[in-house]
């Protein structure tokens, strides 16, 4: 039982590098933390925050530091990610 908890955890768990990745892809460039805040935050497209509440300039600046670290996303915030990127 546990190990089936633990593996619906896993799924919602994405490198953070991958993330600023997509977000370059859409932006056409390298973000800044502000950028990244505001598409993390979903903002500029009215989608829903993709680690399930909104981060801050600071945090993204932060995140950006981490490119390795596994974090949590939203199963909305998945979505959000493969129905934009066809993955």
């Amino acid at each position: 039982m546990t190990q089936a908890a633990n593996s619906r955890r896993d799924d919602s768990k994405m490198m953070l590098g991958f993330i600023v990745r997509r977000c370059a892809t859409e932006l056409g460039h390298p973000p800044t933390p502000d950028e990244f805040a505001t598409w993390a935050n979903g903002k500029k497209s009215n989608q829903l925050c993709l680690f399930g509440k909104e981060i801050s300039s600071s945090i993204a600046k932060v995140m950006f530091s981490q490119p390795g670290r596994m974090v949590s996303v939203s199963p909305e915030g998945l979505a959000r990610i493969w129905k934009t990127h066809g993955g």
